[in-house]
């Protein structure tokens, strides 16, 4: 189905063949590649590796969700009664699904060499801004936004001491660069942000950005 790949990689499409795989079929938070590393009322931050060759089990996505590739691949996924569907994973591509009104229920598979990373953040909650900043847009450059989130794109060039406060719940995903700081405006603490990981920054905050030097991709998602 899938030419010109080694067999390492093309035996995770032979699990298709595999009666219990096909027959098991969970929450999302509940798929073991999936590995839940924060949660609180408004999120469930979902950080996903999948090694060269490794397919996850049949999942069902029926929460309102966020998410970001970390990694360039090429992947595929199979919704539950379809063929497989080859894709590419591009680093940095952020993107918003309601899952509404119909779930999903699919598996992925990693056909490439490199390990796959991808971050899936479920909206659990909607927040009560109304004593706060409304939706009014922040000062980074809008990727999108929908009736449960905005999505922002911060640079080397975009990203500057700005304060900020009175928003939303935020999570910043910090896709490459190094010498990213947040800095609370409150507490006087700083906290650098590592590349491939997140950063949760709590509702009502007061924190600007600071950048020591080089490119940066971040992608920043707020709850409404």
């Amino acid at each position: 189905m899938f030419p010109n790949i080694n067999y390492k990689i093309y035996s995770c499409i032979g699990l298709l063949f595999s009666s219990s795989i096909i027959m098991a079929q969970v929450q999302v938070s509940e798929e073991p590649m999936h590995r839940n590393v924060f949660q609180n009322k408004y999120i469930r931050l979902l950080d996903v590796w999948l090694q060269p060759g490794d397919t996850t089990q049949f999942h069902i996505h029926s929460t309102p969700s966020l998410f970001v590739y970390f990694s360039n691949n090429t992947i595929s996924s199979q919704i539950r009664g379809e063929e497989w569907v080859k894709d590419q994973s591009e680093s940095g591509k952020a993107w918003y699904r309601s899952f509404s009104p119909g779930i999903l229920v699919h598996r992925v598979c990693n056909l490439d060499t490199v390990p796959f990373h991808v971050n899936d953040i479920e909206i659990l909650s909607s927040y009560d801004n109304k004593n706060l900043s409304g939706n009014k847009l922040l000062p980074f450059p809008l990727l999108f936004e929908n009736e449960k989130a905005f999505a922002y794109r911060l640079t080397n060039s975009t990203i500057y001491r700005k304060i900020i406060e009175g928003r939303g719940p935020m999570v910043a995903e910090l896709v490459t660069g190094d010498g990213i700081f947040f800095h609370d405006t409150k507490t006087k603490h700083e906290k650098e942000i590592k590349a491939g990981k997140y950063f949760y920054i709590e509702p009502g905050a007061s924190f600007y950005f600071t950048s020591s030097a080089g490119e940066i991709n971040m992608v920043i998602f707020e709850i409404k």
